[in-house]
């Protein structure tokens, strides 16, 4: 007899997560160095990052049990780096996006990242949204291969416009939310 298991809790992040989002976030960078492209290794995502993004309430937590198992940053104002886009977009109505997003080394594989997009994609629907947009780095095949499990067609190229990775390309994805 099949069981069908309990998806995971994800919550508005505390500040008393950021030690394991910072933690996760360091098995992030060293895995993305280890495949051998620059993702992540200027010094972003760092502490600083996540404090702020908890103290303005847009990070997100998968909880597993009482530990944090992974975490992503949700918004719904618009990208500056989404303006532009070698490609297209699906949609010009509102968009959420999704940064930052990473879970645990010892549950990489386990689906964890689909529960986190279907949670991010159901927030946007009810906070109104036409879509949610998402990036990453063109050598980062597992997380481009999340998103199309998930959904999110491959839209183009956009180019970052701030911080450490400014001027780096990302390749981005969309989903248009029925």
């Amino acid at each position: 007899m099949a069981t069908s298991r309990k998806p995971r809790d994800i919550v508005v992040a505390r500040p008393e997560h950021v030690d394991a989002m910072v933690a996760i976030t360091d098995q992030a960078k060293a895995n993305m160095a280890a495949m051998g492209f620059d993702q992540w290794q200027r010094g972003y995502p760092n502490r600083q990052t996540w404090e702020a993004d908890v103290a303005a309430g847009g990070a997100y937590v998968m909880l597993d049990g009482d530990c944090v198992a992974g975490m992503f940053r949700y918004c719904t104002e618009p990208e500056v780096a989404y303006d532009a886009i070698d490609g297209a977009w699906l949609t010009e109505g509102p968009y959420a996006t999704i940064h930052r997003c990473a879970v645990d080394a010892a549950l990489r594989g386990r689906g964890l990242i689909g529960e986190i997009f279907a949670f991010a994609c159901a927030k946007a629907a009810a906070d109104g949204m036409a879509s949610v947009r998402i990036d990453t780095h063109a050598d980062n095949v597992p997380m481009g291969r999340a998103c199309a499990k998930a959904g999110f067609a491959l839209c183009g190229t956009i180019t970052l416009a701030d911080g450490p990775e400014a001027g780096s390309p990302r390749i981005a994805f969309e989903k248009v939310l029925a």
